[in-house]
């Protein structure tokens, strides 16, 4: 919730700003403090400023989650992928909490373990895979190959659980479909707006940017994505309104 409100506000927010932006949904101004301290603590925010009048923000590492959710919203580049993959090797951190930070990050963007340290994700959009990968090996020493598999090594529809990803979406199309603009206000079109983004960004998480010839028949996440395009139209500008609002309200909660 704290990174929806973030994502929806597109600015640094302050405690204050954030239990204004968060009491819709019942979180009380402790809960909401708490969250903030864990998570500058763990690195997924970033604060700013003297403690009452402290600000906080994405941290470099989140905005790689928020901004690959966004652009998998987005239709998908017109590129044509030449059937090559990525295979990437690791030298896996040994701390674990380390190691599976790394493995989460790879598994969000499209990179498959199979074995213990070596990934696979199609080499497509080709300059965003090969950017990626050139941030993994700043981080761990590893080397990648880009190919083609002579023998796959496994069912690549398995590997990414497309049929799974694709029932999954195309419920969550129709149950989109049916939410009609119901939302009077603006408060209750931020809560709505919220509920909805926010169950669209978990499964679009689990389905990394892949080519339109992997997915084949298989047209869940494309509704999926159509469906929220057309609810976020209808429901954006009253949840902006109840946003700038909240946020113009000032003061400090102590």
């Amino acid at each position: 919730m704290i990174i929806g409100i973030l994502t929806l506000a597109r600015r640094e927010l302050s405690a204050t700003q954030f239990i204004r932006l968060a009491e819709p949904f019942g979180l009380s101004p402790t809960n909401v403090k708490s969250h903030l301290t864990r998570m500058v603590a763990e690195g997924t925010l970033k604060r700013e400023g003297p403690a009452r009048l402290a600000t906080h923000q994405p941290s470099a590492e989140q905005m790689v989650v928020i901004n690959g959710i966004e652009e998998r919203l987005n239709l998908a580049p017109n590129e044509t992928w030449d059937e090559s993959w990525l295979l990437l090797v690791l030298q896996l951190p040994r701390n674990r909490s380390e190691r599976e930070r790394l493995r989460s990050a790879l598994w969000f963007d499209g990179f498959r373990p199979i074995s213990p340290d070596g990934f696979v994700r199609p080499a497509w959009p080709s300059a965003w895979a090969e950017m990626r990968v050139f941030e993994y090996t700043k981080r761990v020493p590893g080397l990648c190959i880009r190919g083609s598999f002579l023998k796959p090594v496994r069912d690549f529809a398995s590997l990414y659980d497309l049929d799974g990803l694709d029932r999954e979406a195309g419920r969550l199309a129709a149950a989109i479909a049916r939410r009609t603009a119901k939302a009077k206000s603006p408060r209750t079109a931020f809560v709505e707006r919220m509920k909805v983004g926010g169950s669209v960004a978990r499964l679009i998480g689990h389905a990394p940017r892949l080519p339109e010839s992997l997915w084949g028949q298989r047209r869940g996440i494309f509704k999926m994505i159509e469906a929220f395009r057309q609810f976020e139209a209808r429901i954006a500008p009253k949840a902006d309104r109840f946003v700038e609002d909240t946020i113009k309200g000032g003061g400090v909660v102590d």
